[in-house]
């Protein structure tokens, strides 16, 4: 049975998807309005098959990496839905459901991820997960901002105006929306790696500059950390910010593959 739920939710994922990447490229209200409720109706799925992991696992939301992934992607769409009884963005529906699909078909792997060891179910573990976790579902809203930024940009530079460009947002507007989600964000995952590091230390499992998962969470913090101080000292905005948003997002999601990686390395 919950196998059959998390295809199904897979399965309306991906037409979620498909459907805002129809209405991105050819526009119109019923586009909107049915992927918007594929959307909800993938939310309330995931949201059944997050619960039902918890009752047949028996542990907590940080009980190994599949579960954070869980949670992770159930939190992204649910993000970009509160943001949208904000302000109507319905387009980057169409980056921000295939980041949700590949985070949520990575937690399929169960077979693959090993359990978090119980001595280390404590205050700053939970602490450390669940402000990366928060901090990282920022950062994908950012890297779905961001974007969108460039794709708008473009199509200005080329004077492609109409079509695509006219269902975007405004580029001040994409702008300013992807400084208030990193800088919102950055603090949480800063959080995140000081509590993991703190554990990292007490359990001696490592120094932090290590060629490893965390290697890439602390990449991203530096990539995230220059676009706030070169917007503050620098003015830098718009492409290089948007630019900035992408890798460090792409690094906080490389940390989480290494993460899954180590568990099916260790079981293999």
């Amino acid at each position: 049975m919950a196998t059959i739920l998390f295809i199904a939710t897979a399965l309306l994922y991906a037409t979620a998807g498909t459907l805002y990447l129809v209405h991105l490229s050819r526009g119109g209200e019923s586009l909107e309005r049915w992927a918007a409720r594929a959307l909800v109706a993938s939310v309330v799925s995931h949201g059944a098959v997050l619960a039902a992991d918890l009752l047949l696992s028996g542990t907590g939301l940080a009980g190994n990496i599949r579960q954070t992934l869980v949670v992770l992607s159930l939190l992204i769409p649910t993000g970009y839905l509160v943001q949208m009884r904000r302000g109507r963005l319905p387009v980057l529906g169409a980056f921000i459901t295939p980041i949700t699909l590949l985070f949520f078909l990575g937690a399929g792997l169960r077979e693959g991820v090993s359990r978090i060891p119980p001595g280390l179910h404590r205050a700053m573990l939970y602490l450390h997960i669940g402000a990366s976790t928060l901090g990282t579902v920022l950062f994908a809203l950012a890297f779905a901002v961001a974007l969108g930024y460039i794709i708008q940009e473009r199509l200005l530079r080329s004077r492609r105006i109409g079509g695509l460009f006219n269902r975007l947002p405004a580029l001040d507007l994409l702008d300013d929306l992807g400084l208030r989600l990193v800088t919102l964000g950055f603090p949480l995952f800063t959080l995140g790696i000081v509590a993991g590091s703190i554990w990292a230390v007490k359990l001696q499992a490592g120094a932090l500059l290590t060629w490893s998962p965390h290697g890439f969470a602390v990449l991203a913090w530096l990539f995230f950390a220059g676009v706030l101080l070169t917007r503050v000292t620098m003015g830098w905005r718009g492409r290089r910010a948007a630019v900035g948003t992408i890798l460090g997002f792409a690094c906080a999601a490389t940390t989480l593959l290494g993460y899954l990686l180590a568990g099916i390395l260790l079981l293999a």
